[in-house]
């Protein structure tokens, strides 16, 4: 494998493995072991050094430098003839507080800021490769070569023997200590990732069926938190923590609430998601919250709400992990008091946006068919539509297949398909075959085809990530 295919494997194969712990489950879900190697979890971004004939460089997951000189001479010095790829995280250092990842996201271009490097995994060393496995021969050659005293270091652990001692170094650590969380290591078994669990109060936004590919079970909300009166920063989508009991119910509840946007928002199963009146707060646990990976600060739309939803520009935001409903917060009110912005703010910053951002291109329908057909006493109806998201982003689509097939005596009565392409020719003949394959005989067109500014469909595509 090349360096950016082993970098990439790691990244997703082996860190994108450790296992999520709530500080209140380490005794339930951290696994029974004779041996727990722990150490404390830093929050900065994920680097890796390598160290091979053509010299040293300290990158990120996608290849790219984290351009330290500092810190490549000080791996050149310790490494000397050796040679080795290396993981650590690589954070700002700062005595009087915690490590914080948006800190290194503003100081790494200030060469005289203090930036350092915890050691905690080896890839290969002097021509040899490891397995995830091989802890003790790995921990072995970080501590005889990165010591303690310098900004590349390797990061010490405490051997501990139970789960309870787990829980103690937890409370020590994070809860009076105010760290990140913890690594805890099994020699030859799992990484558990554990810190304390978040708990925010959200407003329901949107909702998508299809729970195991039943369409009459709901499968994920979208969520967000109000920034101001009517305004909302999506936040994220939770999907678990919903009986089937409750996927059924609500999905018959949303049905009854859904209202228009100006944009789609299409979950990570390709659907797009059905907004709904934002008058449903529930409570949602995290294990985690970021709002920066190693590509930036996270953005994620900012939308009103008057009678339908109109989306702004994406701004900077959060990520939830692994996030669990709990349960629905009767008690709570759509307001700047019960589901505010402030919750997040008082947990992780949100920085200010560095530039203004235009308002995105309003879009335009350019191709519209709707046919209907009786069928056991009831109208069913299939809509096509294309349209131009007039995008300039290399992140959207520039055109956009939808469609709908609505069917109300059909268990699942609403059905539908989205594609997106570049090339209008080819969105184009899309919807042709599309309409040929599915419209056979008994079906009347019943629209009038032309190109307009979109009112009552969704038409603007945006993305959730």
């Amino acid at each position: 494998m090349s360096l950016t295919e082993k970098i990439l494997h790691y990244k997703h194969k082996v860190a994108g493995k450790y296992i999520p712990v709530r500080s209140d489950q380490i005794t339930k879900r951290v696994f029974e072991m004779e041996k727990y190697f722990i150490s404390t979890k830093i929050d900065g971004n994920i680097c890796f050094i390598n160290k091979d004939a053509n010299g040293i460089s300290i990158v990120s997951h996608n290849n790219n430098s984290f351009n330290r000189p500092e810190l490549e001479k000080e791996c050149l010095e310790i490494l000397n003839k050796k040679s080795g790829l290396f993981v650590g995280e690589i954070y700002f250092h700062d005595e009087s507080k915690r490590t914080r990842s948006y800190d290194l996201k503003r100081e790494i271009s200030n060469k005289s800021s203090d930036v350092r490097i915890a050691l905690f995994d080896i890839i290969s060393f002097e021509n040899k490769d490891f397995k995830e496995n091989d802890w003790s021969e790995k921990k072995k050659i970080l501590s005889e070569n990165f010591k303690s005293n310098g900004k590349v270091y390797f990061l010490s652990e405490t051997e501990l023997s139970s789960r309870k001692e787990i829980e103690e170094i937890f409370n020590k650590t994070v809860v009076e200590s105010n760290e990140e969380g913890l690594i805890v290591r099994g020699e030859n078994g799992p990484v558990f990732k554990i810190k304390e669990y978040h708990s925010f109060d959200m407003v329901i936004l949107g909702y998508v069926n299809g729970y195991t590919n039943n369409f009459s079970l709901m499968k994920e909300i979208l969520v967000g938190v109000m920034s101001e009166e009517n305004k909302f920063l999506i936040t994220g989508v939770v999907a678990n923590g919903f009986d089937i009991e409750q996927r059924e119910k609500l999905s018959k509840d949303f049905e009854k609430i859904k209202v228009d946007s100006d944009s789609i928002i299409v979950s990570g199963a390709k659907i797009p998601f059905t907004m709904v009146k934002p008058i449903h707060v529930v409570e949602v646990e995290s294990t985690d919250i970021i709002n920066s990976t190693s590509d930036g600060f996270i953005k994620k739309y900012s939308i009103n709400f008057k009678d339908k939803y109109s989306f702004e520009q994406k701004t900077n935001s959060v990520s939830l992990t692994t996030p669990v409903f709990t349960r629905f917060r009767d008690d709570k009110k759509v307001n700047l008091n019960d589901i505010g912005i402030n919750q997040i703010t008082r947990v992780i910053e949100i920085p200010e946006e560095e530039s203004e951002t235009s308002v995105k291109p309003k879009s335009k329908i350019i191709n519209k068919e709707v046919y209907t057909k009786m069928m056991k006493g009831a109208t069913n109806v299939k809509k096509f539509l294309v349209w131009d998201t007039a995008s300039n982003d290399d992140n959207y689509p520039k055109f956009v297949y939808y469609k709908i097939d609505y069917s109300p005596t059909r268990k699942d009565k609403m059905k539908r398909d989205i594609k997106v392409s570049n090339s209008k020719k080819q969105i184009l003949s899309i919807f042709k075959d599309e309409i040929e394959s599915d419209i056979k005989s008994g079906w009347t067109n019943t629209s009038e085809t032309k190109e307009s500014t979109p009112q009552d469909d969704t038409y603007s595509i945006g993305d959730l990530k």
